[in-house]
């Protein structure tokens, strides 16, 4: 009996042992880095210098009532309050299309300065991916984070990656779920939809 109870007792003074060597001692945890991301501020209020941009085709949707938080932190932002023009697109790290067509996203977004707002949706993501990904893209402009795809139900879409022309009044003016988007469509998707040409 008392050579049994040593016997356990030697088990589980190693086993607390091995516990404690593989506790992930050594490098202490590295801080997570901070997205490259504006914050979301002024997603909610039209770009100022868009002047009297109104839509020029097509049926119009509200926005979905969908409120989501500011990838940066801080702020929750109610989709359904977006002022256009804006253009909404949801992607995520894992989707390849999604990763093609980001960099025209930030081409435009820098030319459209003051008259478009480009707004990202991370969805269904992990955010130090989503992070990394921006990171590297050199993604500036606002993005929400969506893990739980509550917009891309709303909207009813299958597959990412999707964009929205949002127009001034909040209203979806197209819903574009195809290929990935380069500079030249998304310029004429714009213009089309928003009323918006870039030089």
């Amino acid at each position: 009996m008392k050579a049994g109870r040593a016997v356990k007792t030697a088990s589980l003074l190693a086993l607390l042992l091995v516990a404690g060597c593989s506790g992930g001692g050594g490098e202490p945890a590295q801080p997570e880095a901070a997205p490259p991301f504006a914050d979301c501020a002024a997603v909610t209020t039209p770009p100022a210098g868009s002047g009297a941009a109104a839509a020029t085709a097509g049926d119009a949707q509200p926005l979905p009532d969908v409120a989501l938080p500011c990838f940066t932190g801080g702020e929750t932002v109610s989709v359904r309050a977006i002022r256009g023009p804006a253009i909404v697109n949801l992607w995520g790290s894992w989707c390849p299309p999604c990763r093609d067509e980001l960099p025209a996203f930030q081409r435009f977004a820098d030319r459209a300065a003051g008259k478009v707002t480009v707004i990202g949706v991370d969805t269904r993501d992990d955010r130090s991916a989503a992070t990394s990904l921006a990171t590297d893209a050199g993604l500036t402009y606002p993005n929400l984070y969506d893990p739980s795809e509550q917009l891309r139900i709303k909207l009813r879409v299958t597959a990412l990656p999707a964009t929205l022309f949002v127009d001034r009044e909040g209203r979806v003016r197209h819903l574009y779920n195809s290929t990935a988007l380069d500079d030249a469509t998304l310029a004429t998707l714009a213009a089309r939809h928003l009323g918006v040409t870039l030089p």
